[in-house]
């Protein structure tokens, strides 16, 4: 048969390329939703903090759902595809979506019926029951959408979990500032509780808009799919019963991990406050925990939404590279993940330390408190940068005990470290800077369990070089942007002085990533030609079928 695949599939850096643009998209309007909330008057920190109370229980249910699905499946259908085996591809994804769509519906249900029972006696906060209900179908939507974008991924076609999750977030933003602003004008609604569950109802309704984009283009795919299976390499078919062991196998280590990391931060919630109010009431317990999860958490994850999609690229490409034994192949991905990781981490570290009272009136005007939170914080941005791509590449190679255990170890040091710093009378290491600082030690902990453990399991070396000139190139760019904002902000308005500092700051930190050439065309060649190599064998597999 003469007639072509007409989708050309995505190398490495081509994927983390449209990844990472989608999420430049993504956290810009998650930043400007949460600027949005947060200085909507009458929202403020008491409302970060029923939104986050909230969204911890909604993903506590996701995390036993689909958190893990995604890149289950993404695994499975490239070591499959990597072998030529796209028939057992394919039903491994029809397997999963029938497997998880039942499993999506049960988790809706239970977060429906229970939501007054979790906002009552586990929250401690009755203000959340609405906000769960509103958040209820989105279980069902995430579990079908996690599906698709787990066979996309493992296709390498990661541009349309790219545009899919764009267009969950524009939608997202804009149904969220039009029905609060019609809410609040029209029905003249002031009870917090209502407010918040508008808001996370437009999460549900972009779900929707998400699904119907991926589902749309799986419609326009299937010929592509069809000609795929009908040149697949002829193996021994893949029964239904192995495909659910083999997701169940995969998916719930995976889920585990996020899965903990969810219990930890209900925990958060709850002993943060229970252990602020030590010293100050209820009310000002939760705006300080507000202020934590709402502000803080927003800017710190800003940056790591980068890295995590090194992490997400990096599962289906090494465990494609690992199935044909590219041990080269395996070294030139994570290394390069993680100096693109830290060049970005590094800097906003960095910004977020000095500027940190300066970003904080930037943004969030009408309630700019937080700055020693931002400060302590900003380490962790560098830590979980690092420790992202590690998790990726154990998960890739099939370790996926190890996650599980440095998640557990997370949790227990966090939660070991908040019942003994927040209950303290001390403004620098206790109250709400004790969270914080808890969980900055225990993530320095699990990244350092987790470099030793993927320099023991896959043998691979770190180039430190590039990493070192990274450092250097941050400490050049907040130098001069810091010399350049106390000269500036003598004449000017400060907000100005800050903008303009920083942004030239930026050009020379780009200009000293080019002139140490840290980051270069020979590394992203080295990637593309690795993928090349891969669809060379492909090809000869078909012609050999």
């Amino acid at each position: 048969m003469n007639k072509k695949i007409s989708r050309r599939k995505e190398t490495f850096f081509q994927s983390i390329v449209a990844l990472m643009f989608s999420q430049i998209i993504v956290k810009i309007l998650g930043l400007v939703y949460k600027l949005y909330l947060t200085n909507k008057e009458g929202f403020g920190d008491e409302g970060n903090a029923i939104t986050s109370a909230a969204f911890q229980a909604y993903s506590l249910v996701l995390s036993i759902t689909s958190i893990g699905v995604p890149a289950a499946v993404s695994k499975l259908v490239a070591e499959r595809s990597g072998v030529g085996d796209h028939r057992g591809a394919y039903k491994i994804f029809r397997v999963s979506l029938a497997l998880f769509s039942i499993i999506g519906i049960i988790g809706s249900y239970m977060l429906a019926i229970s939501a007054k029972f979790i906002s009552n006696n586990i929250l401690g906060m009755p203000e959340v029951e609405l906000s769960l209900l509103a958040l209820a179908p989105s279980i069902f939507l995430v579990s079908i959408i996690s599906v698709y974008k787990g066979y996309f991924n493992g296709r390498q076609n990661m541009r349309v979990t790219a545009k899919a999750q764009t267009y969950d977030q524009i939608t997202k933003t804009f149904i969220t500032v039009v029905v609060i602003e019609i809410s609040t004008i029209v029905s003249k609604i002031t009870n917090m509780a209502i407010i918040v569950a508008i808001a996370n109802l437009a999460t549900t309704l972009a779900n929707i808009i998400e699904f119907t984009y991926l589902y749309s283009f799986y419609r326009k795919e299937i010929n592509n799919i069809k000609y795929e299976i009908m040149m697949s390499v002829h193996i021994k078919t893949v029964r239904t019963l192995w495909i659910v062991k083999e997701i169940i196998f995969v998916s719930i280590p995976m889920s585990i991990t996020p899965f903990i990391g969810t219990i930890g931060r209900n925990f958060d919630s709850t002993t943060i406050i229970s252990g602020l109010q030590t010293n100050m009431s209820y009310d000002d317990a939760k705006i300080q925990y507000g202020i934590l999860n709402g502000k803080v958490d927003t800017l710190v994850n800003f940056p790591l939404s980068f890295s995590g999609t090194m992490s997400t690229a990096l599962i289906p490409s090494i465990a494609s590279a690992n199935s044909r034994n590219t041990i080269a192949d395996v070294e030139n991905r994570i290394n390069t993940s993680l100096l693109v990781g830290l060049l970005i981490a590094l800097p906003t570290a960095a910004v977020y330390y000095f500027f940190a009272n300066d970003i904080l009136q930037l943004l969030f005007p009408n309630a700019s408190s937080g700055d020693a939170l931002l400060q302590i914080s900003a380490f962790t941005i560098i830590l979980l940068s690092i420790e992202q791509t590690i998790r990726g590449v154990l998960i890739g190679i099939g370790e996926n005990k190890i996650p599980i255990i440095t998640a557990i170890i997370d949790v227990v040091i966090g939660l070991i470290l908040n019942k003994t710093l927040i209950p303290l009378n001390n403004s620098i290491i206790g109250g709400i800077n004790g969270a914080a600082i808890g969980n900055l030690v225990s993530n320095f902990v699990v990244t350092v369990i987790g470099y030793f453990c993927i320099k023991k399991k896959v043998g691979i070396k770190i180039r430190k070089k590039n990493i070192l000139k990274a450092f250097i190139s941050t400490l050049t760019f907040i130098f001069v942007s810091k010399i350049i904002y106390t000269v500036i902000k003598i004449g000017l308005n400060k907000k100005i002085g800050l903008v303009i500092s920083l942004t030239l700051g930026i050009i020379i930190y780009f200009g000293l990533i080019h002139l140490f050439n840290i980051l270069n065309t020979k590394q992203l060649q080295r990637l593309s030609f690795s993928q090349k190599k891969a669809k060379k064998e492909k090809k000869y597999n078909y012609q050999n079928a």
